[in-house]
């Protein structure tokens, strides 16, 4: 069942990017109005920060399984695949024209506040539990 903790952590990252995605909506379309190319960006910003994510996950969960040499050479290649996989990201966003550029290139951040959330959370059962 330990094998499976990392997917159910990106999973559950994964819904506080898209949580955060419909907050950047919501945001938008009170500033501007209902677009819905901002809607298209968003969901494809988030969709992408999702699966960026899990992909990470993968790698690091592969990566645990081989030698110290090994994996930091499967991680760096990693990066860069997700390097790389970012920039034609932005750059399909840029070429699109149905898909609002800033509303896909935002949730690109919230990979990193997704994670402290889910931390934060998690250390907040952890201490809720120690109580009883």
């Amino acid at each position: 069942m330990k094998n499976n903790s990392v997917y159910k952590d990106a999973l559950k990252v994964s819904g506080w990017i898209f949580l955060f995605g419909a907050i950047e909506f919501l945001i938008f379309t009170l500033a501007l109005t209902f677009r819905t190319d901002v809607l298209l960006g968003v969901l494809y910003g988030c969709a992408f920060a999702s699966l960026s994510f899990f992909y990470l996950a993968s790698c690091v969960k592969k990566s645990v399984e081989k030698d110290e040499k090994a994996a930091k050479i499967y991680m760096a290649m990693s990066y860069n695949l997700r390097l790389i996989s970012t920039a034609v990201m932005v750059i399909f966003a840029v070429r699109i024209e149905n898909i609002y550029l800033w509303a896909a290139i935002i949730p690109l951040f919230f990979q990193r506040i997704a994670v402290y959330a889910v931390e934060f959370l998690n250390s907040r059962r952890k201490k809720g539990s120690e109580n009883y």
